[in-house]
């Protein structure tokens, strides 16, 4: 049996987290007053975002979870488990291989566990040792069976790969839930189990993970869900299964806004058409939208939210950095979870009759000023060489118009060409 050294969750753990790591990220506690959390470096590159946390703490106390504790056998700096323990008001059990993150994981919970008058924090424990040996883990908490709620895995990966397999990740997922199996309690949907993994994997691998769950519990719901930051990117992919997941919902997004909040919606996901037959005209309305949403397939409960019932659209660039949304009639920009998910947005202006080149620069002038632009930025695909310098003359160029809007530029792919066309911001 393996052995586990036990880190409570109180005082004394803090000066030896002092000597790890400085404090990192800030958490704001109930009365207001600004706390920190403890994190390495590398913590600190891979750690969800604290308000992330506390909205997946939020999602998960709305779902219908068996009585026990909440475990995370691989739990880092202990943010995500921690922000799980303080929602749903219960202990948890946190265990890291690494001696060091599991002092930082300890003091993380009890600064956590200070942020509103609960006792969980003090039933709950932090184990140095191997997140496998279920049994001896749960000995230490005097408990045995199946006494675990909640199983959430967020397993170490390779840093900077571009492309991960499933055997990178450690502890092995297969390993994890053939030994945690027999402790995890099974509601009317099957155990709770969440898991993070890279936001790299392919679709196939997605379909590995979701049959390695099915062979131990084959009826069980499960829920997909996408983290976004707003660059352009999915920041973490986890998947959410049994009773933890939303039966009806097997999409969810979250998109982290610079204000910290955090904006979601789910959905059943799907693959996003391209269209090249429709050219945009005069009066209709081009968005450039933030490749992620695309990416979890949730773009249509999105467009739902962002333009009227009568409106018409379609999409004209479904892949690369900037997919691009045709529309009708302009967005309604005024709701957060639209604005979320907006690069550029702007109404057709007009049609560039030349190619965006340093030569043409004069009739892209008068273009902008027949659209009384003051400033037009360059959101198409121009030569790296050349488009700093375009961009100076434009800027140069347009200087007189100071009362006027911003716009941009934007290339589309046609059935037979690329055109340009010069978009007026709202």
């Amino acid at each position: 049996m393996s052995k586990h050294t036990a880190l409570p969750l109180n005082s004394d753990v803090l000066g030896f987290a002092e000597i790890i790591s400085p404090r990192g990220i800030e958490i704001e506690s109930s009365d207001e007053i600004q706390q920190n959390l403890f994190q390495t470096e590398k913590m600190r590159r891979l750690s969800t975002p604290w308000s992330v946390c506390l909205t997946r703490a939020e999602i998960l106390s709305d779902c219908k979870v068996g009585k026990g504790i909440i475990v995370d056998p691989a739990c880092g700096s202990g943010s995500q488990l921690f922000a799980y323990c303080k929602e749903l008001n219960r202990p948890g059990l946190g265990i890291e291989l690494d001696a060091d993150s599991a002092v930082l994981s300890a003091a993380n919970g009890y600064l956590i566990s200070q942020t509103l008058d609960s006792d969980w924090a003090n039933n709950s424990l932090v184990l140095v040792g191997d997140g496998n040996a279920s049994v001896s883990a749960l000995k230490e908490m005097e408990l045995t069976g199946r006494s675990v709620a909640v199983l959430h895995v967020d397993p170490a990966r390779p840093q900077d790969a571009q492309k991960h397999a499933l055997n990178e990740m450690q502890p092995s997922i297969n390993e994890l839930l053939d030994n945690w199996a027999d402790n995890l309690v099974i509601g009317s949907q099957g155990p709770a189990i969440i898991i993070d993994l890279s936001p790299r994997l392919l679709p196939e691998q997605q379909t590995e993970v979701e049959q390695i769950l099915l062979q131990h519990w084959p009826k069980s719901p499960m829920t997909w869900e996408w983290v976004s930051t707003g660059r352009g990117r999915i920041d973490r992919l986890t998947i959410w299964f049994g009773s933890a997941a939303v039966i009806g919902f097997p999409a969810r997004m979250l998109r982290l806004l610079p204000d910290s909040s955090v904006v979601s919606i789910a959905g059943t996901p799907v693959i996003a058409e391209k269209n090249t037959v429709q050219i945009p005209k005069e009066g209709d309305w081009l968005t450039i939208v933030d490749s992620a949403l695309l990416s979890s397939g949730l773009q249509r409960q999105w467009i739902r939210e962002a333009l009227p019932p009568e409106a018409s659209y379609s999409w004209v660039r479904v892949s690369g950095r900037r997919p691009m949304l045709l529309s009708s009639m302009p967005l309604m920009i005024d709701k957060s979870v639209v604005r979320a998910f907006i690069s550029s947005t702007g109404e057709v202006m007009s049609r560039l009759k030349v190619e965006p080149t340093i030569e043409n620069i004069s009739p892209i002038i008068v273009s902008c000023n027949y659209a009384y632009l003051s400033r037009l930025t360059l959101r198409c695909k121009i030569n790296p060489s050349i488009q700093p310098q375009l961009q100076s003359k434009l800027d140069v160029g347009l200087k007189e118009h100071s009362r006027g809007k911003d716009g941009f530029l934007v290339d589309v792919e046609t059935s037979n060409e690329i055109a340009w066309f010069i978009c007026r911001e709202p």
